[in-house]
Formats: structure tokens, C-alpha cells, sequence
């Protein structure tokens, strides 16, 4: 009768799951489209609330509702210098967009069906078709990516 030990199959056995193992490289969850990463709260119930972009280039408001609507507030100042959100015309320009918002993943689409401005004279039209861009949340900073790059929005609330 020929005597085989289990221990050197246990041994092999265990190095063979200690080297998969270390090929699977670093097991921190740190993708934002991970719902272990928020606590099981998914990237629509985060995009819930409003969103402020207050740059030279823009200075605009997301707000995402929970019944998939969508306000986007863009201020202007008519003068060139800085905006005051709470000035109203003709110091601050307000332009309104209204419509819905659906999530798939994390690619957002936005379907605007009202636009409205506070200045009398502007001509203020509708985007053409729906707009679609890549959004990703880390921490208070919203991320859209469009063609042509990459816009951050800070959480209001």
C-alpha cells in the first residue's frame, strides 16, 4: 500500500488560492458605481438634491428631484462681472431649464421641455433633443463628463 500525507495537497492547495488571490491587486472599493462604497446608496439616490457650478466660464444650479425632474438654474452677469445669484435682472440674468432626468448606469440623460429667463429680450430656446453625459459622485463633488471634457459640481445640500 502506497502512503500518501494530505498535508502537501492542503499546502499546494493553499498557494494556489494565496497567488489568485494576490493577483486580484488592490481590494479597496473605491469605484463610485459600487454600492458598497456608500454604504448600499445608489448613484440616483446621491444625484438627489442641488448642485452648484460657480466658475468664470458658468455659474449654474442642478437641481435633481426624486421624482426624476430636473431644474438647471444659469446666471449671468449682463455687465461681465461677477455673478450675484441673488440680484435679480438687469444685474443677474436668469435662465431656467426645466425637464426630466433618467439614469441608466451612469450615463445620464436629460430631456428639457420649459425654458424661461428673466430678461425680457432674451430669446431663450430649448436644447434640441436629449443631452447625455457620463456622471460620477465622489464624496460632495458631482462629475459630468461631456465630449469636450469634464464640468464639477459642489453639493448645495
Amino acid at each position: 500500500m502506497k502512503s500518501t500525507s494530505i498535508v502537501p495537497r492542503i499546502c499546494a492547495a493553499l498557494a494556489v488560492g494565496l497567488l489568485w488571490m494576490s493577483g486580484c491587486g488592490d481590494l479597496k472599493r473605491e469605484n463610485p458605481l459600487d454600492p458598497g462604497v456608500n454604504g448600499g446608496v445608489t448613484l440616483r439616490e446621491q444625484l438627489v438634491g442641488s448642485w452648484s457650478r460657480d466658475e468664470a466660464a458658468a455659474n449654474e444650479v442642478f437641481i435633481f428631484k426624486v421624482d426624476g425632474s430636473v431644474e438647471l438654474r444659469s446666471y449671468s452677469s449682463l455687465a461681465g462681472g461677477d455673478v450675484d445669484r441673488n440680484q435679480s435682472f438687469p444685474t443677474t440674468r436668469v435662465r431656467v431649464f426645466e425637464g426630466t432626468y433618467t439614469l441608466v448606469g451612469n450615463l445620464m440623460t436629460l430631456f428639457y421641455t420649459r425654458a424661461q429667463s428673466n430678461d425680457p429680450a432674451d430669446n431663450l430656446q430649448l436644447p434640441s433633443g436629449d443631452t447625455v453625459v457620463e456622471i460620477a459622485i465622489q464624496r460632495s463633488t458631482l462629475t459630468m463628463t461631456l465630449t469636450d471634457g469634464k464640468l464639477f459640481y459642489a453639493r448645495l445640500n
